[in-house]
C-alpha cells in the first residue's frame, strides 16, 4: 500500500513526532537512506495534505513557509499551527538541515474527552477561530513552558510509557490549555498574505454542504454571483488547488474516518459524503489512496 497523504486515525489518542537536528540524521533520512532532498519529497508534510485528526506543530528552527486553507505563513520560533481536521495543507522548507519542529497529532475521542472537562478550553478554542489564523505566537515563557511539556512526555514515551496512560494524557492537556490560552499568544504579524472575506465565506459554504451531492463549480460561482471559469481561476490561485480537486480531498478524508468507525456500508459511506454514485467514488478513492475502500475497511478489522 503507498503512502498516502491522508493522516490516519490515531487509536492512541494522540502521537508525538520531533524533528530535529539530533534524530534527523538517526530517523528518518536513514529510514530512507537517501538525501534531505529525497527526504523532504518523501515526507508527507512537505506536499498538500490533510487529516482527520487535530494536528498541532510547534516550530523549533529553520526557515518555514507554512499553507493551510488558502492563507500562508512565515513561520519563527515560538509559532504553534493549529491545522484543523480536514483542513488542506504543506509546508515549504528552504534548508532542511536547519528545520525542527514538534508535531502532536490528537485524535477526536480524546479532543472530546478534554473539551467536556474544561470549559474553559472550548471557549478558547472558539475564540481562536475567530482570529481567522492557524498560527499562534507563544510568549517566550510559555514558548518554554510547551517544549518542556512536550519533551517530558517524549521522554517518558521513549522509556515505554503507555500512551493511554494518565500522566502523558495529563501532560498533554497542560499543553493545549497553554497554547489555546490567549493570555499565552502574542499578535502574530507575519502572514504573507490575508483572505479576503469573499473566499473565506467561500470555505465556509463548501464545509457546511460538502457532503451534498449539487455541491458543484457551477452552483457555488451561481450561488456568489460570479462567473464559473473567474470563480474556477480565483479558488486556484487563492487554495492552490482547483475547486473539483478540494472538494474531493474533502471528502474522501470524511469517507476515510467513517469507514474505519466500520459503522456503516461503503455503498451507504460513499452517498453520506456527497459523491453521486459508488463508481464514481471508488475510482476517485484507488486513485488517490491506491487501496479500494472496501480492502481498507478490511485492513483495519484485522488490525484491531
Amino acid at each position: 500500500m503507498k503512502q498516502s497523504n491522508l493522516i490516519p486515525v490515531i487509536d492512541k489518542g494522540f502521537e508525538i513526532n520531533y524533528l530535529s537536528k539530533k534524530n534527523k540524521s538517526h530517523g528518518w533520512l536513514k529510514k530512507y537512506n537517501d538525501s534531505d532532498e529525497k527526504f523532504s519529497q518523501l515526507e508527507s508534510l512537505f506536499q498538500l495534505h490533510r487529516h482527520d485528526v487535530l494536528e498541532v506543530l510547534v516550530f523549533l528552527d529553520g526557515e518555514c513557509e507554512f499553507f493551510c486553507e488558502g492563507k500562508t505563513y512565515f513561520l519563527r520560533s515560538g509559532d504553534v499551527v493549529v491545522i484543523p481536521p480536514y483542513a488542506v495543507h504543506k509546508a515549504t522548507v528552504k534548508n532542511m538541515d536547519n528545520y525542527e519542529r514538534i508535531i502532536v497529532s490528537v485524535s477526536e475521542h480524546l479532543m472530546d474527552d478534554y473539551l467536556s472537562s474544561s470549559a474553559s478550553m472550548q471557549e478558547n478554542i472558539v475564540y481562536q477561530k475567530t482570529q481567522s489564523s492557524h498560527v499562534i505566537h507563544l510568549h517566550p515563557k510559555h514558548s518554554q513552558e510547551v517544549h518542556s511539556l512536550l519533551h517530558d512526555m517524549n521522554h517518558r514515551i521513549k522509556n515505554n510509557e503507555d500512551n493511554f496512560s494518565f500522566t502523558l494524557h495529563y501532560l498533554l492537556f497542560q499543553v493545549l490549555q497553554i497554547i489555546f490560552d490567549p493570555a499565552s499568544s502574542m499578535p502574530n504579524l507575519n502572514n504573507k498574505e490575508k483572505l479576503d472575506q469573499r473566499f473565506v465565506s467561500i470555505l465556509e459554504y463548501i464545509e457546511s454542504h460538502l457532503t451534498e451531492p449539487n455541491l458543484s463549480l457551477d452552483n457555488i460561482s451561481r450561488y456568489f454571483h460570479l462567473n464559473k471559469y473567474y470563480f474556477s481561476h480565483y479558488f486556484k490561485k487563492n487554495m492552490h488547488l482547483p475547486f473539483y480537486r478540494y472538494v474531493s480531498l474533502k471528502r474522501l478524508s470524511f469517507a476515510v474516518t467513517m469507514i474505519k468507525q466500520n459503522q456503516h456500508s461503503i455503498e451507504d459511506i460513499a452517498l453520506n459524503c456527497g459523491f453521486p454514485d459508488y463508481s464514481s467514488f471508488y475510482r476517485l478513492f484507488k486513485k488517490e489512496y491506491n487501496i479500494s475502500p472496501k480492502k481498507l475497511q478490511m485492513e483495519y478489522k484485522n488490525l484491531y
